[in-house]
């Protein structure tokens, strides 16, 4: 029995040490001391925050799929980390390969609480494998207390976080297929949000169109349309 617990260990050692033997690995910290939503309220625990760096120092913001603005910015880390109004120290390793290089790192809190404004969105996986909250309302910058360090192996590398508030903009759906279906059209809308506000405009002449509010249930990012064939002329799905 001794002789199974040492191998066990043995092989929990190796297999650590095999996880970190990258040198050149990054391994990223950061933390917050105390952090509230843009209404002024304490974040709820199991908020989310992103972790996102910038080459230029400069970060342009998320869309409201969690991806940067920027194709040149990077999220890092999305994850419901809030406890106790803030962020804890978090231990993030990357990849020498995938670890930005000089920049500066800003660390945000999202507001995914649901319309009660009491409990954060759960996760929901992405068709590209991504991870994001089911509901995006906003971001703010963490601003009390912000602790960002990056270190390679034992090198400790100074960085930079830089607090602002966070440009937020929409991801516009695109119109990906109209089909005929007996005397409606089906009209597949790819790219909006479950829970998210949306404009929806039609009509059969460009200034006699129709506008409607709507909240989408879209189920992977799509959602369907069955309207009659003259409104269907002119169709536009508008992110708020």
């Amino acid at each position: 029995m001794k002789f199974s617990k040492l191998g066990f260990m043995i092989a929990t050692a190796m297999f650590a040490a095999g996880a970190f033997a990258d040198a050149a690995n990054v391994l990223i910290s950061f933390s917050t001391d105390g952090d509230k939503y843009a209404d002024g309220t304490t974040v709820k625990d199991g908020e989310w925050y992103a972790l996102c760096w910038s080459q230029d120092g400069n970060f342009d913001g998320l869309n409201l799929d969690c991806t940067p603005v920027d194709s040149n910015d990077k999220v890092l880390i999305l994850a419901p980390l809030a406890k106790d109004g803030k962020c804890p120290y978090v231990f993030f390793q990357l990849d020498s390969k995938e670890a930005p290089k000089g920049g500066k790192y800003f660390v945000y809190v999202l507001d995914t609480r649901d319309v009660t404004a009491t409990t954060p969105a759960k996760a929901k996986k992405l068709d590209d494998g991504r991870y994001v909250p089911e509901i995006a309302n906003g971001a703010v910058a963490a601003t009390e207390g912000v602790s960002v360090a990056a270190s390679t192996g034992s090198k400790v590398v100074k960085t930079e976080s830089v607090s602002g508030e966070v440009a937020w903009a929409p991801v516009q759906p695109k119109i990906t297929a109209f089909e005929v279906e007996g005397a409606t059209v089906k009209i597949t809308v790819a790219g909006m949000l479950s829970g998210h506000p949306y404009k929806v405009n039609m009509g059969a002449t460009p200034d006699g169109l129709t506008a409607y509010e709507v909240e989408s249930q879209a189920e992977n990012g799509e959602a369907f349309f069955r309207i009659e064939p003259q409104d269907a002329r002119f169709f536009q799905v508008i992110a708020e």
